[in-house]
């Protein structure tokens, strides 16, 4: 398996924007989120930034519903910025993914949480 890290995390208004990069898959899902929920401990919200993201199969969509579903519940206010044109981001909108979560780009979703 590739040990190349596909997490990077940062702060930008006092929000934790989490970088996902490359393909999550079956064989990365597990270990990405591992890294993000150890990583960010923020609860004044998290920015899920897929951009760099390549490709999500089942496995990588449960792994950001779970991300979700974990910062909901400590109480962080969470966005997912896809890029409308992506392919992630087709995927996410036809799964039905959150809408209410979903924006174009990481600058959108810290105006939002703003």
């Amino acid at each position: 398996m590739n040990e190349k890290r596909q997490v990077r995390v940062s702060t930008a208004n006092g929000c934790e924007v989490v970088r996902l990069l490359g393909e999550i898959d079956h064989a990365s899902a597990p270990l990405v989120e591992r890294d993000v929920l150890v990583s960010v401990r923020a609860s004044t919200g998290v920015v899920i930034d897929l951009t760099e993201t390549t490709f999500l199969d089942s496995a990588g969509l449960l792994c950001l519903d779970r991300m979700v579903t974990a910062f909901s519940d400590r109480g962080a206010p969470v966005r997912v910025a896809a890029p409308a044109a992506g392919m992630v981001r087709f995927t996410l909108e036809l799964i039905g993914f959150l809408p209410d979560l979903l924006t174009e780009d990481v600058e959108t979703a810290l105006a939002e949480m703003a």
